[in-house]
């Protein structure tokens, strides 16, 4: 009988409970391949020229090293330029596919890449970027051969296809401005041999099909996205990311809470709401934020929008954003690190936003800070988080701010936003807790066409004035709004702006 088995139904609409074996097949071996027991991940791009693939290169690289992952990107354009001089191997002639030895020299260079790619990942590297057109699928079966030839490795391509032509045209331009290929060019000659480059690529060019394993699609940056077997961290933390990122400009700020009014076991009350100091803070970073925000809507000419708000689930940093007008987004994961048994029993020292001083907890916890020297990522606190534990939490938020098209305030707590501010500024995580933050100010970043950002720091008084009153930096936003949008907020309310650094 076929029906040898349960005959109620009840098997049939619940699941059979038997244990027999699931059907294993290159699908499952794929999905293996992809989950976090794999050693390593090359992440292979795929894209015409002009199309982002650096862009997504980069950030995606930024993103992952913040991760803790060891991640490194090999650019075959820039295996090409040290081969050859860029003011030959960039010339549209060299990427004639009629041309053999052109087509033989690429194909060297784009082998000798891989090659340290997959050298990288013999050493412990977890991530290689291989940043190259792999524009063919003779191209791509050759490389995903290699790939498998070391067995333990995973390939998943990613390609930017991007049919928008005044994207396309500002890749161009930009490509054309600081690629070393065109130096010795005019303007008008960049973008005719780029041009003529994109063409010969054209003529050849075949897009990803769903034969050739895990891959994930990007149109215009994300506007329509396809994935393809895409499993694990892959699914998990790199999809997500290039569904969020994209080229608009908008601020991001960056600011501790205020002083909370009750000190509590560990140096502040985690349930204090704000002293009258940080009540003052408060409404000095609500008039930035809006005098800012004006600013920004009237140099961008977009429709303006409210700013997006993510705090904290404290009530001083909740309180912190509340003269925004802004309805907080508060969320859990940027609550302080839980520093466990080392952050107890701080009563006699004075604790900066949650933080007792290194030197102190040198003193006593020797034992952890011994550990802490060693490897202060993934060092725990007794009882606590490590470094990296707070940045698995963050990653979820970050991906949100990524995929904000509106100015944001982040208000949150020290340690939170080092990490954060290690992210924007391109620094290792594992130096991050060295970065200082302003007690009383704001940091300002906004993202580059490059896929870096640029930050600097604007300091808010907290204090009131010889009269007894707070300083009103409201009211300065209000009388100098109809003043060029090029004057930066260093002239609002006696900020001390710090110089850019470029991330």
């Amino acid at each position: 009988m076929a029906n040898s088995g349960d005959t109620s139904g009840d098997a049939y609409y619940n699941g059979a409970q038997n244990m027999g074996s699931a059907i294993r097949s290159d699908r499952q071996l794929l999905r293996e391949q992809l989950t976090p027991d794999a050693r390593g991940l090359i992440v292979a791009m795929v894209g015409l020229p002009a199309r982002g693939k650096s862009f997504i290169s980069r950030k995606l690289e930024r993103f992952l090293k913040w991760s803790g992952s060891t991640t490194k990107t090999f650019n075959v354009g820039k295996y090409r330029r040290d081969a050859v001089m860029p003011e030959r191997s960039g010339r549209s002639e060299f990427f004639d596919n009629h041309n053999p030895d052109s087509v033989a020299a690429r194909e060297k260079m784009a082998m000798t890449a891989l090659a340290d790619a997959i050298k990288f990942l013999d050493e412990g590297g977890k991530f290689a970027i291989f940043d190259a057109t792999n524009s063919t699928v003779a191209r791509r079966q050759s490389i995903a051969e290699q790939v498998r030839a070391h067995g333990h490795y995973s390939l998943i391509w990613v390609e930017a296809v991007c049919d928008d032509e005044e994207v396309v045209r500002f890749n161009m331009l930009t490509k054309v401005k600081y690629s070393p290929d065109f130096k010795e060019m005019s303007a008008d000659q960049a973008m005719s041999d780029l041009t003529a480059r994109i063409q010969k690529y054209s003529e050849i060019y075949e897009t990803i099909q769903d034969s050739e394993g895990a891959f994930i699609k990007l149109f215009n940056l994300s506007s329509k996205v396809m994935a393809n077997h895409c499993y694990g961290r892959v699914a998990k933390s790199i999809l997500p990311y290039l569904m969020a990122i994209h080229i608009g400009s908008r601020p991001i700020w960056l600011a501790r809470a205020g002083p909370g009014s009750t000190k509590g076991q560990n140096g502040v009350d985690r349930n204090s709401t704000l002293s009258d100091e940080g009540q003052r803070y408060a409404k000095h970073l609500a008039a930035f934020v809006q005098h800012r925000s004006r600013r920004y809507w009237d140099s961008s000419g977009n429709p303006q929008e409210q700013t997006k708000v993510f705090t904290s689930t404290m009530p001083r940093a909740v309180e912190s954003a509340f003269p925004t007008s802004a309805l907080p987004d508060k969320r859990s994961a940027l609550n302080p690190i839980d520093k466990g048994v080392v952050g107890a029993g701080w009563w006699d020292v004075e604790c900066p936003d949650d933080v007792p001083p290194w030197s102190e907890v040198e003193k006593r916890h020797p034992d952890f800070m011994d550990q802490w020297h060693k490897n202060p990522l993934v060092c725990q606190f007794p009882g606590g988080e490590s470094y990296l534990d707070v940045i698995m939490r963050l990653e979820s938020v970050l991906i949100d701010v990524e995929m904000c098209t509106s100015p944001v305030l982040i208000v949150s707590h020290i340690t939170v936003l080092q990490l954060l501010l290690a992210y924007f500024k391109g620094v290792p995580v594992e130096e991050a807790w060295k970065m200082s933050l302003p007690k009383f100010g704001v940091v300002e970043v906004h993202p580059t066409s490059g896929g870096s950002f640029l930050c600097e720091e604007h300091l808010l008084s907290s204090q009131p004035t010889g009269d007894g009153t707070s300083t009103s930096l409201e009211k300065r936003c209000r009388d100098d709004a109809s003043e060029s949008p090029s004057i930066m907020a260093a002239d609002v309310a006696a900020e001390v702006k710090r110089p850019k650094v470029s991330a």
